[in-house]
């Protein structure tokens, strides 16, 4: 046995096989950031061992040890975006509760306990002026019981008196509870992002928002993206088993703290809906996802999908339904459906053009006639990886770069001391060195001898030189809290140029194919946490988005979280959803050499 400490932290872990001290360090509750996934790619996993820095994924745990891992090799939790747009006029679930006195049989009435559970139901649906099974839109067009209910009926009958409240889901009973239960009837939309996962748990009755949880998407110690996730499904056995656990595992946690938050009990949830990309959903549901990574990139299901909550281990009602919102292809999913539903994009006559930027960059643009969508790989450098100094949006992230006469001013998250640059503040920073003119629109950052005359001592002497290449001194090491000056390298500049020019040549394609220029986009819609923390004159000037006027730009907050809500709460909405899925027609980037064209077009700031 080997017993490996981890410090500051203090926890000990005992081991009887070598492990990496990533798994090491997971197993003792410490999460590492390793957006590479392991695979030694990233160096963003640094940790001290006998005096030396090493990457906490290549090195084994084979003897005792004591292990320092510094604060910026930590996952800290990130700023997440909880709150989107609420556009829904109806409150129309496919979840309803009846409370009904069930007739006892006699010798002169020997219906079977089912028919009289339905008589109830249609009895009860009438007085309300409300037919569930009607109103469900079954293809029957009768009351059903479900299988597993129906073998406890007997007995739930005579132990409670024939007073029960009915749980239906669009015309199935499929629970029973004792006395009148019809005040609490719950259920959860989840937004599952590769990066952050969002649950908000709603009053079905009402529509109102109860409690929101979010975390930090518990897989991401398998990679930051969805390709090192496949990669990880299938180089392992077990793989996508590990995935799918980890993701439910996270979900559990979430719905659980929703629970104490709202004096809620699990088995209250009577139905969930879930948004992500194809990946995720397919994680989540359990499905193969090597195929997505490989061409021609064909998704297992892309129409939505339906599963009792039970079958995937998730802490609810047993019988509750888990609804999986459809897809459009490998690599536009549920969560791109959602926001196209969230910003009602399907029945307006505007050019409207919808933006989701993250690991990917999902895009939407049309109006009612016609619906483009397609994803562009933008890479995770506006996450904070493959930056040198890159981080999540965390506490001692940069957020905000200015530059005012000669001075820079950061603003900090947490408003502690700075330990590196999150998505936004790398953003702000280009844009301010762009407009100064220390970055030239090719994204070559000037030399000192190069630099314009006009430009001020105090900014000239915050360029120096980081591995014999020009580099911007954002925080010093006085103000840093490592006593470690926190840059914006040459190479942070080129992997920026990388992501905006994929995003911005996607934009350019979908346009053309649409057949319509920049000035006649009536809006854009800036979705997710990304889209809803950067300032638009800096996501402008970099060319991150069109040079649109900022009164046609509109932040729509957490759409997908939005669409998931929408569906949860209403049949209407779950329909559009599910037509949506059918009307958007997907542009495959891939191999179009006009997308190569305009990508390098793009590449200039």
């Amino acid at each position: 046995m080997f017993e490996i400490r981890f410090e500051p932290d203090g926890n000990k872990i005992h081991i009887s096989e070598p492990m990496t001290l990533l798994e090491a360090a997971e197993r003792a509750g410490i999460i590492i950031n390793a957006v590479c996934g392991g695979a030694g790619t990233c160096n963003k996993c640094m940790v001290e061992v006998e005096g030396r820095l090493v990457r906490a994924c290549q090195t084994r745990a084979d003897r005792d040890m004591i292990v320092t891992i510094p604060d910026t090799s930590r996952f800290f939790e990130q700023k997440i975006l909880q709150e989107g747009i609420d556009n829904l006029d109806r409150i129309d679930p496919l979840v309803c509760k009846h409370y009904v006195n069930i007739t006892e049989p006699t010798l002169d009435n020997l219906r079977s306990d089912a028919d009289r559970l339905i008589d109830a139901v249609n009895d009860n649906s009438q007085a309300q002026h409300h037919t569930c099974h009607n109103h469900a839109g079954t293809s029957s067009g009768t009351t059903t019981i479900t299988w597993q209910l129906l073998k406890k009926l007997p007995s739930i009958y005579r132990n409670h008196s024939y007073a029960l409240t009915t749980v239906c889901h669009d015309g199935s009973v499929f629970a029973l509870e004792p006395g009148d239960t019809t005040q609490n009837l719950h259920g959860v939309a989840v937004d599952v992002g590769t990066t952050t996962v969002v649950a908000s748990l709603i009053n079905l009755q009402t529509g109102k928002t109860i409690a929101i949880a979010s975390q930090t998407n518990p897989q991401v110690t398998f990679g930051d993206d969805v390709i090192s996730r496949i990669d990880y499904s299938a180089q392992n056995p077990d793989g996508l088993e590990q995935l799918q656990r980890r993701i439910i595992n996270g979900l559990n946690q979430l719905i659980a703290n929703l629970c104490e938050k709202s004096v809620i009990k699990p088995w209250q949830i009577y139905e969930l809906t879930a948004a992500g990309n194809a990946t995720m959903q397919h994680i989540l549901l359990g499905l193969p996802v090597e195929q997505i990574a490989q061409a021609p990139y064909v998704s297992a299901v892309s129409s939505a999908v339906n599963v009792p909550a039970a079958s995937l281990g998730l802490d609810i009602h047993p019988e509750a339904n888990v609804y999986v919102m459809p897809s459009v292809a490998a690599h536009v999913g549920g969560d791109t459906v959602a926001v196209g539903l969230a910003t009602a994009m399907r029945h307006s006559s505007q050019i409207n053009l919808a933006l989701d930027i993250g690991t990917n960059g999902e895009l939407i643009l049309g109006n009612s006639q016609r619906l483009l969508t397609c994803s562009t790989a933008a890479g995770p450098a506006f996450e904070g990886a493959r930056i040198a100094q890159g981080i999540r949006g965390a506490a001692g992230a940069i957020e905000r770069v200015h530059i005012e006469d000669g001075q820079v001013h950061i603003t900090v998250i947490g408003g502690v001391p700075p330990t590196g640059i999150c998505g936004s503040g790398l953003i702000d920073a280009l844009a301010e060195l762009l407009n100064v003119g220390i970055i030239a629109d090719t994204g070559r950052m000037l030399d000192l001898d190069e630099l314009p005359a006009n430009i001020p001592q105090s900014l000239k002497e915050r360029l120096i030189k980081h591995d014999d290449k020009p580099a911007f001194v954002l925080a010093t090491a006085e103000q840093s809290k490592h006593n470690q000056e926190v840059l914006l390298t040459q190479r942070d500049v080129r992997e920026a140029q990388l992501a905006k020019a994929a995003i911005a040549a996607g934009i350019t394609t979908l346009m053309n194919e649409f057949g319509i220029t920049l000035n006649q986009v009536d809006n854009l819609y800036l979705a997710g946490a990304f889209g809803n923390y950067i300032r638009p004159e800096s996501a402008r000037r970099i060319g991150l988005i069109p040079n649109l006027p900022l009164e046609k730009i509109q932040f729509v907050g957490n759409a997908a979280s939005t669409g998931a809500k929408q569906a949860l709460l209403s049949r209407q909405a779950r329909k559009h959803a599910e037509e949506l899925g059918k009307f958007l027609e997907y542009i495959e980037l891939a191999g179009r050499t006009d997308f190569q064209n305009i990508f390098s077009e793009q590449m200039m700031f």
